[in-house]
């Protein structure tokens, strides 16, 4: 099996496993716009990685890619709860946190404050400084992105497939949940 259906049958995998453990609580309007979000980036990434190699891409367009995520991330976080859709930052934390409307509110604007920054940063250091000065912000901003990951998996992930796993095993041993 070569490479690309791999990736495609683990995606389809991991899309299965999610959609059968997902909160059977509704999402809001907020999340729902973040996720069109990402589903908008996510095609135009694969679309230029379907069509030509990550080399032949124009550097303006490698470029532009972070500035447009960081915005576009920005954009959301302010309209959702401008429009009264909650706050979607709820998903990209994790509601695990228990914090007031008011302090999600405050922490909506942080998280959009940083990437209206990020983004406006990216622009800087394209025009104003060498690509290696690029490479190593962009790196460092993917570290912190992973940060954010750990601290979701930590609070979030680690609790929900414990929960898994005891359900699988009293299912096995024949157990109550």
């Amino acid at each position: 099996m070569t490479l690309a259906p791999t990736l495609a049958l683990a995606a389809g995998a991991a899309l299965l496993l999610c959609w059968h453990w997902r909160p059977r609580q509704p999402m809001a309007p907020g999340i729902r716009l973040l996720l069109a979000l990402y589903a908008v980036l996510g095609a135009w990434a694969f679309c230029f990685g379907a069509t030509a190699l990550a080399a032949a891409q124009p550097a303006i367009v490698v470029w532009w890619k972070p500035t447009v995520l960081y915005w576009g991330l920005c954009a959301v976080l302010l309209a959702s709860p401008a429009l009264g859709w909650g706050y979607p930052v709820k998903a990209v934390i994790g509601t695990y946190f228990v914090f007031s409307n008011r302090e999600w509110h405050w922490i909506n604007l942080a998280i959009a404050l940083v990437c209206a920054i990020l983004g406006s940063l990216n622009l800087v250091i394209v025009y104003f400084h060498t690509d290696d000065d690029w490479d190593g912000f962009k790196w460092s901003c993917m570290v912190n992105v992973i940060a954010v990951l750990l601290l979701r998996v930590t609070f979030v992930w680690v609790d929900l497939l414990a929960r898994i796993a005891r359900h699988l095993y009293g299912r096995a041993r024949g157990l109550p949940p």
